[in-house]
């Protein structure tokens, strides 16, 4: 991959200057409004203006580094999680509170599109080591994760060896670490459990919870693995091997529920608050006793208009009448 292009080293410069002054200038105001609330008079002991404000970005694009590509149909990329440098996220997958995706060690500057993207992630490490534009080791890769995958809480993935590729519908369980290996479609990585440098899962594969798989180990489809170093257990059965496909799919679900949840208003979307059937009766809780037992529900009725203004018309129940409530969006 060649060096980042003067286009987008200039943008990287003006962008980076821009955010900066924005957050001088917040710290400005907030250190103003702290000096209006106070009490302090002339003369009095000076005290210690404290107003944090936090600096983290869940994706982290770098120059020389690459940028995360997430999918617009992604399912969940939690606040808390890190995506850093040459990271791409599949449709339907989620990356979950904790979880840290690093991939800092490749030559793949930014600014070149997405062909010559793609033609560099099906280099070989020998084919990325030829980069040498940039001092240290070139041959590390990128990470790419499939369609409907989900990496849970706490997890850590690497690429600084050789590229990590997660295929579709896998499962990486709680603080799992998974490091320049090739997880192939619908596996489980157990909680705990560690992947290093250069191992590959076949399809439906299960790698119990905190198993250590060795370097370069390859694990056939369709196996249990377990213990340090990891070993084969058994065979899974074709029973075993429908539950890694479900687990997965209920994850996509699970996540797409989580989406929403840094916007105004909390994860209440739309097709929640109708789901739920959101009705709140404006008598007493006697009459709200009855109501709930009333089995001629109306469902409410929700329009949005180009501001992201929610309204509720809500039903009734009998003949009692309901109220009419309006939701803010973001």
């Amino acid at each position: 991959m060649p060096p980042p292009t003067i286009l987008a080293q200039i943008r990287q410069s003006l962008g980076r200057a821009l955010r900066e002054t924005g957050q001088a200038l917040d710290r400005v105001g907030s250190r103003g409004r702290s000096h209006a609330e106070s009490t302090r008079r002339w003369g009095d002991d000076p005290y210690k203006f404290e107003d944090h404000l936090s600096r983290h970005r869940n994706r982290m694009p770098l120059l020389r580094r690459g940028c995360p590509q997430i999918n617009e149909n992604v399912a969940l990329i939690t606040p808390c999680s890190s995506l850093i440098g040459s990271v791409c996220i599949g449709e339907g997958s989620s990356v979950w509170y904790g979880s840290i995706l690093k991939a800092d060690t490749c030559n793949n500057g930014m600014g070149h599109g997405f062909k010559v993207e793609s033609a560099w992630r099906n280099l070989n490490k020998a084919e990325r080591a030829k980069d040498n534009w940039m001092s240290g080791d070139p041959g590390g890769g990128s990470i790419t994760v499939g369609k409907g995958t989900n990496i849970q809480d706490g997890c850590i993935v690497t690429a600084k060896d050789d590229h990590t590729i997660i295929g579709d519908g896998v499962t990486v369980g709680h603080c799992a670490q998974i490091h320049s290996s090739k997880v192939n479609d619908n596996c489980l990585i157990g909680m705990g459990s560690i992947l290093q440098s250069g191992s590959v899962i076949d399809s439906f594969s299960f790698i119990a919870a905190g198993a250590v798989v060795g370097k370069g180990v390859h694990v056939p489809s369709g196996e249990l693995w377990v213990g340090n170093p990891a070993r084969k257990l058994r065979d899974l059965s074709e029973d075993e091997k429908q539950k890694l496909i479900y687990q997965a799919e209920k994850y996509v679900s699970v996540a797409r529920n989580q989406n929403n949840v840094m916007e105004l208003g909390g994860n209440m979307s739309n097709n929640t608050l109708i789901d739920d059937h959101l009705m709140i009766p404006n008598d007493n809780d006697a009459q709200k006793s009855e109501k709930q037992q009333t089995s001629n529900e109306n469902v409410s009725m929700i329009s949005k208009d180009d501001n992201n203004k929610f309204t509720i018309n809500r039903g009734s129940f009998g003949n009692r009448a309901m109220t009419i409530e309006t939701i803010f969006g973001k």
